[in-house]
């Protein structure tokens, strides 16, 4: 499997190691030197400010193309311009004018008022954000990152060298769950199995099960009016079918899921979760196809457009149906835990919630189609929120896509406006070319080679550094545009910061966390060239650069 490089990097191969910078011995290379005449590493705003320097990302410093450039700067190191170190030493981007001369640097070697960052010495600069973690403040509990295979399990199952991608798509993810679209009905049994080998190689590259979700996006051409899975002549007949009688076939849909549940153990598959009918309460409009199957959420009419005219169509409701299918699965060895009612967004989300009978429910999932990631409606989640808190139930996102700086926006409103537990992306994988690209899918893949595309970057911020069971505890920044959120392991020996710089301005953030700890440190400038780079580990006390549409996550052991 060949890993390409991403499009945005720049140049920067996208890989899952990053560059390893090799400190100098400390007594050969003791920091910065100099006097007052050079003001050697000193922060700047023009070369004015650097006597004969150069103000150099902010730096007085010096531009290079090799060692011998730097030959009069004292204890100073070329650092290219395609290199991790002078890329992090200029906010996430390549230095102007070639490489920078710097001084490498092991973690405690820089001196007061620098940080050893991506192993050069460069200058610390005070806070302007301040942000405080208060661990004792314990809220959700994670139950984890992860995406949807959805239409790629043929494409996946063809690949005769998966390799590099499986490392990829889990352990350099830190996966945590997969959705599965239900396809029994449509495939073969072997076709089926496809779905356990890639719950197999999860597990093999993350050394636990990933939590399994089954949804359906239609029941079997059979069930539905239109007899198809596609609806493509708008919302009318893209429903349950009718029985002789005109009552909806509920009780065909009910052992539709038992016999989904038997065909996917047959092949080793028992779903930790299932959600009966993806997007219950939409339809494509005319002229558009999609699987879909609408639902109100009690059985009864509603106004839709027919030919251009307003007409009142019966629906079956979601609250029979999930009752039918509850009580088909009465008597199975195993039932999975159900989820309802994965709805497309946050709004109209009550009506559904009124008809559930959430003590047969185990989470409340939804999804955030029409949500504008640097405009949303934040209130709007903290009440849906309070509500689904009100039922004792866990919120899952279930279903979302977006760039990759929005799909941090998404994760932390998603994770702290709402308190969810969950996030998964709509596709862990999709087409990088061609009609049906697919930019916010976590990987774009095509012809056995792939690349990791922003979305993945924004959400290994999140899943890498955290595991299922840590809990949300509290985090404050006292500046709107910083986000934060911070996540406690169970035995309280591991935590995690993901920091989210939503302005236009550089930050520089003072992280508080109640005692004096350093902190590995990983940075993604959406703008720049940064993905995951490691900066290193930065000393108590150490201030977080965080550059316009960027994230970081800071990680104490």
């Amino acid at each position: 499997m060949k890993v390409l490089r991403s499009a945005l990097a720049s140049g920067l191969l996208v890989t899952l190691g990053l560059v390893a910078v090799t400190a100098c011995n400390p007594d050969s290379n003791p920091g910065p030197q100099g006097d007052s005449h050079t003001n050697w590493l000193k922060t700047c705003g023009s070369d004015a400010d650097c006597g004969d320097l150069s103000c150099v990302c902010g730096i007085c410093s010096r531009s290079c193309a090799s060692a011998s450039d730097c030959s009069g700067v004292p204890g100073s190191t070329c650092f290219t311009s395609d290199g991790a170190t002078a890329v992090a030493a200029c906010a996430g981007a390549a230095p102007p004018g070639g490489g920078m001369c710097l001084p490498s640097c092991g973690p405690s070697e820089c001196g007061p008022g620098f940080t050893c960052t991506a192993g050069a010495c460069v200058p610390q600069a005070a806070p302007t954000v301040e942000v405080a973690v208060s661990p004792e403040t314990q809220l959700q509990t994670l139950v984890g990152f992860g995406a949807t295979v959805g239409y790629a399990e043929d494409e996946l199952a063809s690949l005769t060298d998966r390799a590099d991608l499986d490392a990829a798509m889990f352990d350099g993810l830190g996966l945590d769950v997969l959705r599965i679209r239900n396809r029994y009905g449509e495939v073969s049994d072997a076709q089926l199995a496809q779905a356990q080998s890639l719950v197999a190689a999860a597990t093999s590259r993350l050394g636990r099960k990933p939590l399994v979700l089954l949804s359906s996006w239609s029941p079997p051409a059979s069930l539905k009016q239109n007899g198809a899975t596609f609806c493509g002549n708008g919302p009318s007949n893209c429903t349950l079918s009718l029985l002789p009688g005109g009552a909806f076939d509920y009780a065909g849909f009910a052992e539709h899921w038992r016999s989904t549940l038997a065909a996917y153990a047959k092949v080793d598959l028992v779903p930790d979760y299932i959600g009966i009918q993806n997007n219950p309460d939409w339809a494509p409009v005319a002229g558009a196809a999609a699987e879909a199957c609408k639902f109100l959420p009690s059985e009864g009419t509603e106004n839709v457009s027919v030919g251009g005219v307003t007409t009142p169509v019966r629906y079956p409701g979601y609250a029979e149906a999930l009752d039918a299918v509850l009580a088909g699965l009465a008597g199975l060895p195993t039932v999975p835990k159900l989820l309802a009612p994965d709805l497309v967004g946050v709004h109209g989300a009550e009506r559904y919630f009124e008809a559930l009978d959430t003590s047969r429910v185990d989470a409340i999932a939804h999804h955030m189609y029409g949500s504008d990631a640097t405009n949303l409606d934040v209130a709007r989640l903290t009440a849906l929120g309070k509500l689904q808190a009100s039922m004792a139930l866990p919120i899952f996102q279930t279903e979302m896509q977006a760039d990759g700086f929005d799909t941090a926006l998404l994760i932390h409103h998603s994770l702290v406006s709402e308190g969810a537990a969950m996030y998964l992306q709509t596709a862990l994988v999709g087409p990088r070319s061609g009609p049906a690209t697919n930019p916010t899918a976590l990987i774009g893949l095509e012809n056995g080679e792939f690349v990791l595309q922003e979305p993945y970057f924004a959400m290994r911020h999140y899943a890498k550094d955290t595991e299922p069971g840590y809990t949300r505890v509290g985090a404050s920044s006292n500046d709107p545009s910083v986000l934060v959120s911070a996540w406690r392991s169970p035995d309280s020996d591991a935590l995690t910061v993901i920091l989210i710089n939503s302005g236009f301005v550089t930050q520089s953030v003072g992280l508080d966390v109640g005692e004096r700890r350093s902190f590995s440190l990983s940075r993604t400038v959406f703008g720049g060239q940064e993905r995951m780079a490691d900066l290193g580990t930065l000393p108590s006390g150490g201030t977080i650069s965080l550059p316009p549409r960027s994230m970081a996550t800071a990680r104490f052991e």
